[in-house]
């Protein structure tokens, strides 16, 4: 009798265990969070529109893999996920020193251009550039 609570209580932590390790290995190592950075136009992302406005962009990179991420934030809630791609400097002595923050339009394509770098002195990912591209929607 014993014996059969102790399986149980075993197979029920194993199982719990299970379960919530997915989850675990889906979370994403930040690298750096810019707040109240000011969008000057409506964005289009998937398959809804963000006002124009003051957000807080934070830049992650999932674990395992090389891929990086733009989470647009307000007031600590998480509204869309933009998944970017790394690309090398020419020569790494541009790299800036601080995490830098810039925007493109490019109103061929209707998109802007959200270029992050993490700066020599980062002290998980240094060196890091960054780019996202996401559709505006013109007035």
């Amino acid at each position: 009798m014993v014996f059969k609570k102790w399986v149980a209580a075993c197979t029920l932590a194993v199982a719990s265990l299970l379960f919530f390790a997915g989850p675990l290995a889906a979370q994403m190592n930040p690298i750096y969070r810019f707040k109240k950075v000011a969008i000057p136009f409506d964005l289009r992302v998937d398959d809804s529109v963000l006002p124009k406005g003051e957000y807080d962009l934070e830049f992650v990179r999932a674990p395992n893999m090389k891929a990086y991420y733009m989470r647009i934030m307000k007031k600590g809630k998480i509204l869309h996920l933009v998944q970017g791609e790394e690309y090398a400097y020419d020569d790494s002595r541009t790299a800036p020193i601080k995490p830098t923050l810039n925007m493109n339009k490019n109103s061929a394509k209707r998109s802007l251009t959200i270029v992050f770098e993490s700066g020599i002195h980062a002290r998980v990912y240094p060196k890091l550039r960054a780019r996202y591209r996401v559709e505006y929607v013109e007035d």
